[in-house]
């Protein structure tokens, strides 16, 4: 991979941004474009997402994204723990994850939101993963999580090409071109459904689950003759790469340091306000020291 460290990217240039995914990480994504628009920046008319990364690039288009944290702040701050113990009496373990993510995403894409979003001029793909055919949904899961967990040890390449090859498949879906409100939440739950925490969602008649299982950085197939203007915001930090680079011709913009906050901790304790401030705190150093240009 060639990688290219950027001394000045002019934001005006920029037609795609893509939010990679990362759970609670993606709080630095929502605090850094959050900073570029306070300063006049304008978001491009294309946007994709998944996982975590969808729904902040979703809240962009509908409530915004200050809504969207107090909202998962109000819903972390009742939660004291991520697993409900006495389920395993049943057989089943709890996992709190599944009741607030949904109403996470329902608090900020709410009926008048959806309208305005479908009027939009912005237009948001979203990605999900699609199970393997030859595996079915659980093989397509668990073959998933471990290319998953292999990729994150080995701190693999930005793409991974393991999962393709294993069969599971990334599909696109525009955010606009859902009938319903129902269908849109149903959408941006799959784009999130890492098991066992979120279980699969059906989109169009089939199964689907966290398109970040395929590439946690997806990209659109439109988006290869538009690397120039393409944006990947990352929220894995990659240590040996800098802040802000080009690699195969895309620009990609990373944390400065670690995200401080859990992934995946939807408890009172998840530190989702640095992650947030990391964010702000990177968009101004990018902006003052000239490496991000707004025109």
């Amino acid at each position: 991979m060639l990688v290219e460290s950027l001394t000045r990217l002019d934001l005006a240039s920029i037609d795609t941004l893509i939010f990679a995914g990362g759970g609670n990480r993606c709080w630095w994504q929502a605090g850094a474009v959050s900073y570029l628009l306070a300063q006049r920046w304008q978001l491009p008319p294309q946007l994709v997402g998944t996982s975590g990364g969808a729904a902040v690039a979703a809240s962009f288009l509908t409530a915004g994204p200050r809504a969207a944290l107090a909202s998962c702040q109000r819903l972390y701050a009742g939660q004291t723990r991520m697993f409900e113990w006495r389920g395993l009496l049943r057989g089943r373990l709890h996992y709190a994850h599944r009741h607030i993510y949904p109403a996470w995403l329902a608090s900020f894409v709410e009926a008048d939101h959806f309208l305005a979003l479908r009027q939009s001029k912005h237009r948001l793909q979203v990605a999900i993963t699609r199970p393997a055919r030859w595996l079915g949904l659980y093989g397509s899961i668990g073959v998933a999580t471990l290319a998953y967990l292999a990729d994150k040890l080995l701190r693999g390449p930005l793409h991974p090409e393991l999962p393709r090859r294993l069969g599971l498949r990334q599909e696109f879906h525009a955010l606009h071109h859902c009938n319903s409100l129902g269908d849109a939440h149903a959408l941006l739950t799959a784009a999130g459904a890492a098991l066992p925490f979120i279980p699969a969602r059906c989109v169009n008649g089939e199964y689907a689950f966290d398109g970040g299982y395929t590439d946690n950085a997806p990209l659109p197939p439109q988006t290869d003759s538009e690397k120039a203007r393409t944006l990947v915001l990352l929220t894995r930090r990659y240590p040996k790469l800098p802040s802000l680079f080009r690699a195969n011709g895309r620009n990609y913009w990373q944390p400065s340091t670690r995200v401080p906050v859990s992934m995946l901790d939807c408890t009172v304790r998840a530190t989702v306000l640095d992650a947030w401030a990391l964010g702000e705190s990177n968009a101004q150093e990018a902006l003052t020291s000239g490496r991000l240009h707004i025109a």
